[in-house]
């Protein structure tokens, strides 16, 4: 049992580090405003929940999709976080300059009021 929650964990740290490094350098891309299209929180390769938030955006009049993924430890706490980001709800998008095809979703960048910025709740 104590293995499996290694595992775990493990998991939880490389998606933490992986997440960290995929917002370097995108501080000053474009920041827009997305629409959650589907939201839910499936269990991962090691059974760890994983909250899968599917948006869509607009950038001079085109439409792009994205899905921000974010590790869980607690699957309950995974599922209110997908929760709160219900399909129609609008959140921050960070977009590529140069390809607007690349998206991120920073916590930080999230007004207070909405799920993504209020994650004391969530953890």
């Amino acid at each position: 049992m104590g293995g499996w929650f290694l595992d775990i964990f493990i998991e939880y740290l490389y998606r933490v580090l992986v997440g960290r490094l995929k917002t370097r350098g995108c501080n000053a891309w474009l920041i827009t405003k997305a629409t959650v299209t589907s939201s839910g929180c499936p269990t991962a390769l090691c059974g760890r929940p994983v909250a899968e938030i599917y948006y869509k955006y607009l950038v001079n009049g085109e439409t792009y999709t994205g899905i921000h993924q974010k590790g869980f430890i607690f699957y309950n706490s995974g599922e209110n976080y997908a929760r709160l980001l219900a399909p129609g709800r609008e959140l921050a998008v960070r977009v590529r300059p140069t390809d607007p095809s690349v998206s991120i979703v920073r916590d930080e960048d999230q007004i207070p009021s909405t799920a993504v910025g209020n994650t004391s709740q969530l953890d």
